[in-house]
């Protein structure tokens, strides 16, 4: 039954003129209407027949003597009779603000318009197409029209919405992209992950090698890997290179760092090291820590290219070692995470993402080259190569980058997004707004969100756990004396978030301009 069958005597009573001052029963059941949805919370929904339309004004039926009288914003065309359904987005004592939901389009005669000007055929799939394309605020013209179709067409397994969204924000449509896309909408990209899971996947696919009586094509995968890692290596704590360090006639125990084992896993390393063939000297800047990863890993590369062991059975037992895996994970680490101290060190960030995608070229190269290309390893080496590559493109647009962070006792995942275009860096009153994601084993999902205007510093931190919340309100003087000491002041909040949030939620925000055949948002005020 349609809601206006409850509300005759209103109707009757309404000239269809949206001003409702001096009719008693409307302005009960407008104040009706209002206790109907305060009494819900934002993201729930409510449904409505629009009673009556005076332009852009209508009035809405959500219940048994329930009003709401609301503007279409962007030139939506609502016909009176038609069942509209809303989510609620802000329901404050003053204001309130519902959102369409797009099942409210199933029988928008502008979809067939918009269809039959462009000559396309009209089913769900290219309704539905056009309805996404409305969503993102596309221009609905004959040549944007004929566009999308030809990506839906080329991409038939894609998601609609994620095709309008990538068309909005001008990002290569390619498989790639579409996966990363996906992937970065639904919490799956996070780089520092990947880069976790290539260290774990490459001990394996070695075993998988080497243990299928294939020791000599492991040896040389495991040399191929290493030459990667290695030749993109950040120096070492000493500054010199192992080319440096091989040519001053500098021996192991001369070499700078140490290895993150404990005494005990040290002589068990050096034991293994001295079976499998190397040198004393070697074995003994082993036992003493005075060595480090980075320079045992050079040595190991340097004998793995003479192809001349005389024990075998010994070296895969080193290889396969927890000891040995622990340094490959550990240089690893020091090679593809940042400590904060190094985020703030101008070009880091710039060097990682050289380094990253030099040495992921390498690990591909060498995967195809053993017939590995098929497997776990190689599909997370793939994945990373095309994380960068979908950073890069967004950044034609935007700041963002993920930053894989090296913490105290733990790793967390970060991403850093400037709310600017690339065409203008800074708002008209001169000020810049970031956003700052973090994803931590202790604190959990934080968000920071920062604006400064000249000196001034605002910053917002959002958190899902109250404790959290507390440790970060409690330690927050250090922050503040940090910012003042480099000339800056600083107001900081702190906001308990009930559900987790995404940067790529704040990325398809950003330039969406509603377009007038569909674009529409409702105010509903009291």
């Amino acid at each position: 039954m349609k809601l206006s069958a409850f509300f005759g005597q209103i109707s009757q009573n309404y000239t269809g003129n949206t001003n409702v001052e001096g009719s008693p029963a409307l302005e009960q059941g407008l104040k009706n209407g209002m206790e109907a949805v305060m009494g819900k919370q934002p993201g729930q929904t409510i449904a409505g027949e629009v009673l009556t339309r005076d332009g852009s004004d209508i009035l809405i039926a959500i219940g048994k003597n329930q009003l709401l009288q609301a503007k279409l914003e962007g030139g939506m065309t609502a016909q009176i009779g038609q069942l509209l359904t809303f989510q609620i987005k802000n329901n404050s004592s003053s204001r309130i603000v519902l959102s369409p939901l797009f099942e409210n389009m199933g029988n928008d005669p502008n979809v067939s318009k918009a269809l039959q000007a462009a000559g396309l055929p009209e089913n769900s799939v290219t309704a539905a197409m056009v309805k996404a394309m409305m969503q993102e605020g596309l221009p609905i013209n004959r040549q944007s029209l004929y566009q999308m179709n030809r990506l839906v067409n080329a991409n038939p397994e894609a998601n609609l919405q994620t095709l309008a969204q990538m068309q909005r924000l001008s990002l290569p449509v390619t498989p790639e992209n579409i996966a990363q896309f996906e992937a970065y909408k639904n919490y799956q990209h996070q780089l520092g992950q990947s880069l976790s899971d290539i260290m774990d996947a490459f001990t394996q696919s070695f075993k998988e090698i080497a243990g299928s009586d294939n020791l000599q094509e492991g040896l040389s995968f495991y040399r191929e890997v290493l030459g990667a890692l290695l030749d993109g290596a950040k120096e070492s704590v000493s500054g010199e290179s192992p080319e440096a360090l091989a040519g001053s006639g500098k021996g192991a125990g001369d070499m700078a760092g140490t290895l993150p084992l404990s005494e005990k896993e040290l002589s068990e390393l050096a034991r293994q090291l001295r079976k499998a063939g190397f040198s004393e000297d070697l074995t003994n800047a082993v036992i003493n820590n005075r060595i480090g990863g980075k320079e045992l890993l050079n040595e190991l590369q340097r004998l793995l290219s003479q192809g001349d062991w005389p024990d075998r059975k010994s070296l895969m037992e080193l290889l396969d070692g927890k000891e040995f895996k622990q340094i490959l994970k550990n240089e690893m680490g020091r090679q593809w995470l940042l400590s904060p101290e190094e985020v703030a060190e101008e070009k880091n960030v710039d060097k990682l993402y050289e380094r990253l995608n030099n040495q992921m070229n390498r690990l591909n190269q060498a995967l195809s080259q053993s017939a590995r290309a098929d497997t776990p390893l190689a599909r997370t080496v793939s994945n990373v190569s095309n994380n960068i590559n979908f950073m890069n493109q967004l950044n034609q647009m935007f700041t963002y980058v993920q930053i894989p962070l090296k913490m105290q006792g733990q790793n967390a995942n970060g991403e850093l997004f400037v709310y600017t275009n690339k065409k203008s860096l800074a708002k008209k009153d001169g000020s810049v707004s970031a956003l700052l994601h973090l994803d931590m084993e202790h604190l959990g999902s934080v968000d920071v969100h920062v604006s400064m205007t000249n000196q001034n510093v605002s910053t917002k931190f959002y958190l899902q756990d109250d404790s959290a919340l507390d440790l970060i309100a409690d330690n927050i003087d250090i922050l503040n004396k940090r910012l003042s000491d480099r000339g800056y002041s600083m107001n900081a909040e702190f906001i308990n978030k009930e559900e987790g949030t995404s940067v790529m939620d704040e990325i398809l925000k950003q330039g969406k301009n509603i377009s007038a055949l569909a674009g529409y948002s409702f105010d509903a005020r009291a």
